[in-house]
């Protein structure tokens, strides 16, 4: 199901172009960092409809940005998506993924996006942002289909290509491999469970960072790493997933889920120079 709308919804992020402030953590100094970016292909996803609704695609988002995708739920063993309160109440909205399961069988369900046109989910060697605005639960990992809690990626780790936002253990942490390598960078900052947070993922060069906001608060707390990632290439087919790992043709990854245990409000992909 195709679904883009013309406007940006209005959570969205700073938008690019505009002058961004935040304090940063890097390496054990505290300093304030500004940083200047024009977009030049983006996606954003916020999420709509009656609370209690049962995710089935686009019907469920406003979509704004360059990039069109295709919006799906990859589905596992009976779970299901649901619309509930997001993070200011009624609205907007949020998609609640399923909870997490210590044993026997394990529902589980993944938000699809499968490019059809612009290039927001193809950086290649271009700068780029990504990130969502969430709300972890308590109990979240501790089996082997589910010990982590994957928030947005495309690709696998075993993939030639990857970038991905991810909060394990409480900790939100963004990698980014392409042609010259993996960099990676792990936040210091613990999310709180049943918590509202903005957790942001970019590519400035070889300098990748990982922000983290609470939800309507003014500081941002980030922490960067210098390493060079290369071009991130993929097959124009592969799916970008929210909440959860997908197979190459969009199937979840039963072996190692990394389901998402909380809601998701919004998710983004900027492209930029």
């Amino acid at each position: 199901m195709l679904r883009k709308s013309v406007g940006h919804p209005s959570w969205r992020h700073p938008a690019a172009g505009s002058l961004i402030s935040a304090v940063v953590v890097c390496a054990g100094a505290l300093e304030v960092a500004t940083a200047q970016a024009a977009s030049t292909s983006s996606l954003t996803l916020q999420a709509t409809g009656p609370i209690g609704t049962t995710v089935t695609g686009a019907d469920q988002f406003d979509v704004g940005g360059s990039t069109t995708v295709n919006i799906s739920v990859a589905k596992l063993s009976g779970g299901n998506l649901k619309v509930v309160s997001g993070p200011d109440g009624s609205r907007p909205r949020a998609v609640q993924f399923p909870s997490y399961v210590g044993s026997g069988t394990y529902p589980r369900a993944v938000l699809r996006l499968n490019p059809v046109a612009g290039d927001a989910l193809a950086p290649g060697s271009s700068d780029f942002e990504y990130g969502a605005v969430f709300r972890l639960n308590a109990k979240s990992s501790g089996r082997s289909i589910d010990n982590g809690n994957n928030l947005l990626q495309r690709g696998l780790y075993s993939g030639p290509a990857q970038f991905k936002l991810q909060v394990d253990g409480g900790y939100p942490s963004c990698s980014v491999r392409g042609s010259a390598g993996r960099a990676y960078v792990k936040s210091g900052v613990k999310v709180a469970a049943d918590r509202w947070y903005r957790a942001a993922c970019s590519r400035s060069g070889s300098r990748v960072t990982v922000s983290v906001t609470p939800y309507g608060g003014a500081t941002t707390v980030s922490r960067s790493v210098t390493h060079s990632s290369g071009t991130l290439s993929f097959k124009s087919s592969l799916p970008t997933s929210i909440g959860g790992k997908l197979t190459s043709t969009g199937a979840v990854v039963s072996s190692s889920t990394d389901q998402f245990n909380g809601a998701v409000a919004s998710a983004w992909v900027s492209r930029v120079n």
